[in-house]
């Protein structure tokens, strides 16, 4: 005991007498512990909170696989599971983007998804104003059609009447069509820094085999992920749910 009162006395003296040294010390302290707290932060929000959505167990994401690295999937591996598999209730696809939009203030670049429709559905959560897309919305020309996000529509001045208003993104008008609710949030592991989502319509060129997409799908109830990833490897033997 004696000896670690002499120890501290002495760490305390040094301090004291190189003022540059202790204050590198605190810096270090106060950088670690920040820096531990936000990745308990980050963590809780994607791994350990309860995801807002009914039934979340159901939700997987789908992938290829490439030797052992997850990948994108490319459009007609996407259109034959939706039409083949027996696992999902419903399986939806989506890319990301930016995307430029003219607000009363000035223009301002933001982050974008483009789904297909039902994908709103499949989460299951109420939109606040409006709807998900239709099926005909993914048809290019009946396309301009935006939901926003919660922090967008405040961001833009919590209009209760933006329904069925245009809002002008990359230049082209945009018919908004819903706003989602202030709880709702993606997936993990996809990122949440998202504005405005749009609909998307895959059309199958058989040349290109490019993984360009991801996946979301919803078991069916009493299926398992386990019976989920034996149909992927039956159908279409590139494919992993997890």
């Amino acid at each position: 005991m004696s000896s670690l009162l002499r120890n501290l006395r002495y760490s305390a003296r040094t301090l004291w007498k190189n003022p540059g040294l202790t204050l590198t010390v605190l810096l270090t302290l106060a950088l670690g512990i920040g820096a531990n707290t936000a990745i308990f932060t980050v963590d809780y929000a994607t791994l350990l909170a309860p995801m807002p959505y009914p039934e979340p167990d159901q939700l997987v994401v789908v992938w290829s696989k490439i030797q052992t690295f997850h990948n994108g999937i490319s459009a007609g591996d996407f259109t034959d599971w939706k039409r083949e598999n027996s696992s999902f209730q419903d399986i939806n696809a989506f890319t990301g983007g930016s995307f430029n939009i003219a607000s009363k203030d000035q223009p301002e670049n933001i982050d974008g998804r483009q789904v297909t429709a039902g994908f709103y559905k499949m989460f299951g959560r109420p939109f606040l104003m409006g709807r998900d897309f239709l099926p005909e919305e993914g048809i290019e020309g009946r396309d301009h059609v935006v939901i926003l996000t919660h922090k967008l529509w405040a961001h833009l001045g919590s209009d209760r009447k933006i329904i069925g208003q245009s809002m002008r993104i990359n230049g082209e008008p945009y018919t908004v069509v819903g706003v989602l609710p202030v709880s709702f949030r993606f997936i993990p592991p996809f990122s949440e820094t998202i504005d405005v989502w749009m609909p998307m319509g895959l059309e199958v060129d058989p040349a290109d085999q490019g993984h360009n997409y991801a996946a979301i799908a919803r078991l069916k109830p009493g299926v398992t992920l386990a019976q989920a990833q034996a149909e992927a490897a039956s159908l279409l033997t590139p494919f992993r749910a997890d």
